[in-house]
């Protein structure tokens, strides 16, 4: 491609070309003339190079003169080649056993957690799997709602950070007595955590403060509060100008970037501090984290991965759905396909048995009576 620009590259006065002089004698070309020519050539490549990168955010290197248009979810399923049926097939049945492993998720945190409050946290993260499994289910039914499958995902998983922060804050029964066990134990405040440790990994530790710890609270609560506008001035985009709101939808994600960044900031600052508390240890609060911020980067990343290789080619031009849709039909097949791991993975590591959230669980009735009986007795 860089070969096609170079040779559509307007020709100059200064072009190193055979010329000859008045006699008729063939004039070799300056020194001078050498360098402009290679200058030309360089400055061909960079502008080639720049065409490429806007192609890839803004359009497709694929000239697909009779590109399929994006079906309804009738005439999409009437014409299915056999890849979109096995992944059809298999995404269904992968989401229902996700679906189902939730309802059982669901039933125990009903049944085995005391305060309600604490109750209506867990439920809202252990719900996200199942939730995000089920949207890009029906996403991959009816390939005009991936936009909106996507924004909604991407909202609960915002939401997501500022609730696993409020169930910290229930645990140690809100902001003050939170910022006194931890001033019990601890003295400064990590911040050399992701998503800005790689790129300044000498970030000094902060004396630990009230106020700091209630600004990391507003970095995090910020995030769902924007990300909520986002979501909805991006359906106003999507519906009005349909394909030709491309480019104000990229830069509106590139605007909100910097408050999900801070929020996860935000998040990332007050459970890497926390987490040496041996108060959180029994409720495997930090396994919770990190299973929802590694789903999280997951499926962040995704969508742009997605994007860039069916702007490059790697779906074609597709066949019944454009190159676009069908890179998406695939990331929502993978993103069933992981939510089925996380929901599998929490249900391993955070049995009732294994986790004090579980408060009416009998076996953590049975290690708290223990620890109490434990605790009563007196020295002989």
């Amino acid at each position: 491609m860089v070969e096609e620009r170079l040779l559509s590259c307007p020709t100059s006065s200064f072009e190193y070309a055979d010329v000859t002089n008045a006699v008729g004698e063939e004039k070799k070309p300056s020194a001078v003339n050498n360098y402009l020519h290679t200058l030309r050539i360089n400055d061909c490549a960079t502008m080639t190079l720049f065409d490429t990168l806007v192609k890839l955010l803004t359009d497709s290197l694929l000239n697909c003169t009779n590109a399929a248009e994006i079906p309804h979810a009738s005439e999409f399923l009437s014409h299915l080649p056999t890849s979109f049926v096995f992944g059809l097939v298999l995404a269904t049945i992968v989401s229902m056993a996700t679906a189902a492993l939730g309802v059982l998720h669901i039933l125990y945190i009903s049944v085995y957690i005391t305060q309600s409050d604490r109750r209506l946290f867990i439920l809202f993260l252990a719900s996200t799997a199942p939730f995000v499994s089920l949207l890009s289910l029906v996403a991959m039914y009816m390939p005009r709602v991936w936009f909106l499958s996507h924004l909604i995902s991407f909202l609960y998983f915002s939401i997501a950070l500022w609730v696993i922060i409020c169930l910290l804050m229930q645990i140690f029964e809100g902001h003050h007595s939170l910022v006194s066990k931890m001033s019990e134990h601890l003295q400064h405040i990590e911040v050399a955590t992701p998503p800005f440790c790689c790129v300044f990994p000498c970030l000094p530790k902060i004396q630990l403060e009230s106020r700091k710890v209630r600004i990391c609270e507003w970095m995090v609560l910020q995030a769902p509060c924007v990300r909520l506008f986002a979501t909805l001035a991006s359906l106003v985009i999507y519906f009005e100008y349909q394909d030709k709101g491309l480019i104000p939808l990229k830069v509106l994600d590139f605007i909100t970037l910097p408050s999900l960044l801070a929020g996860i900031y935000g998040t990332h600052i007050l459970v890497t501090t926390v987490s040496r508390l041996d108060e959180l240890i029994s409720y495997r609060y930090i396994v919770v984290f990190r299973i929802l911020d590694l789903f999280f980067m997951f499926f962040g990343l995704q969508q742009p991965v997605f994007d860039f290789l069916a702007r490059y080619g790697a779906f074609g031009c597709g066949t019944v759905l454009p190159a676009i849709e069908t890179s998406f039909f695939w990331k929502n097949f993978f993103t069933v396909i992981e939510s089925f791991f996380v929901t599998l993975i929490s249900t391993i590591l955070l049995q009732p048995s294994k986790s004090s959230f579980f408060d009416k669980h009998p076996s953590c009735r049975s290690i708290t009576s223990s620890r109490n009986s434990h605790t009563n007795e007196t020295p002989i």
